[in-house]
């Protein structure tokens, strides 16, 4: 996303966050009217989820925005499982205007893959592992990125609700520490996820 922009640009892409936001809400507002259909997670069952949220970056330059991506998870014994994921978030910058002028734009990539316990085998799962990740900083007036890379680690947690046949919806609490040279913090991420079981 291109961060120098004018004000009345700038108030409507916050607008479209809200909605984006406010979307969730609704989802999870319907899964709680169609509770009597939901069912339990059962072992063995494995699910492939898209899922989005907001994104609280942990350095202070940087304004909350976006992440997406994808997920597969597989749920092998009663109490744990396991997850590989890959996702994307977008990076605004929130240190004005002297910032902005330097740093065109931000965005980072990454890959997940942790460990799930399920406590007293319900579909309530703590989860942690490692992961590696990617951030990219497009400097205004140059044709280099400055970019950097490492290890992350992560720990959340997460609530599955099954419905139908074969769909499911999981919101999602996760933290991210970075271990990069320059980018170190840790982000926090809300997301919902859409998933197939199989």
């Amino acid at each position: 996303r291109i961060v120098v922009a004018s004000p009345g640009v700038m108030k409507g892409f916050k607008m479209s966050k809200k909605q984006f936001l406010l979307c969730i809400a609704l989802m999870m507002v319907m899964v709680g009217t169609f509770a009597p259909a939901v069912e339990a997670q059962e072992m063995g069952e494995r699910a492939f989820e898209l899922y989005a949220g907001y994104l609280v970056p942990g350095e202070r330059e940087l304004e909350n925005d976006t992440t997406w991506g994808i997920r597969y998870t597989a749920r092998h014994w009663e109490q744990f499982g396991w997850q590989l994921s890959l996702g994307y978030m977008d990076l605004g910058i929130e240190g004005g205007p002297d910032l902005e002028d330097f740093i065109h734009s931000a965005s980072g990539y990454f890959g997940d893959a942790t460990g799930i316990w399920y406590p007293a085998g319900s579909d309530f799962g703590i989860f942690a592992g490692l992961g590696y990740g990617a951030v990219d900083i497009d400097l205004e007036g140059t044709t280099t990125d400055e970019s950097d890379s490492g290890l992350t680690y992560i720990y959340g947690a997460n609530y599955t609700w099954n419905f139908g046949e074969a769909f499911l919806l999981k919101p999602e609490i996760r933290w991210r520490t970075w271990d990069g040279d320059f980018y170190g913090s840790t982000d926090t991420e809300y997301t919902l996820a859409f998933g197939w079981r199989f």
